[in-house]
């Protein structure tokens, strides 16, 4: 009989569990994900995303954007710089691994205004320039 009250109390456990994270994560869900697919100069190819999102200091609304770039060759330096509204707001240099390049960083959140998000990149090796572009729209349930 305890061993029914034991299996019980795991299993509303688990509910209980499943409910929170579910939770969690809807919050975390501030409007669409937009995404660019492109390729350089030289032709490597790149994906440009940026959405909405409440995982700024204390909870506030910013704006996301990751950056790929996917060479398949190691060693490569790139200079990348993210701006929004032509104002920039990441610049740094980044060496590729065998499985390219990753950046992510956020910006603040313009309530009501569509914001246009950018991400150029440069390889010092080649010269190669990329230029990716996103329009985000304001949420008006996100901060925006």
């Amino acid at each position: 009989m305890r061993y029914k009250h034991i299996a019980a109390a795991v299993a509303a456990a688990s509910l209980l569990t499943l409910t929170v994270t579910g939770t969690a994560d809807a919050k975390r869900r501030c409007g669409p994900t937009y995404e660019q697919d492109g390729f350089g100069s030289l032709g490597t190819s790149f994906t440009l995303k940026s959405k909405h999102d409440d995982d700024g200091p204390g909870g506030s609304f910013v704006v996301g954007e990751e950056f790929e770039i996917h060479t398949n060759v190691a060693g490569q330096t790139w200079s990348i710089a993210f701006a929004d509204n032509g104002k920039v707001f990441f610049t740094g240099d980044d060496v590729s691994t065998t499985t390219g390049i990753r950046e992510q960083h956020p910006t603040a959140n313009q309530p009501g205004v569509t914001q246009h998000m950018t991400a150029d990149a440069l390889d010092h090796t080649t010269g190669e320039t990329i230029h990716g572009f996103l329009d985000v729209l304001p949420v008006p349930g996100c901060g925006g």
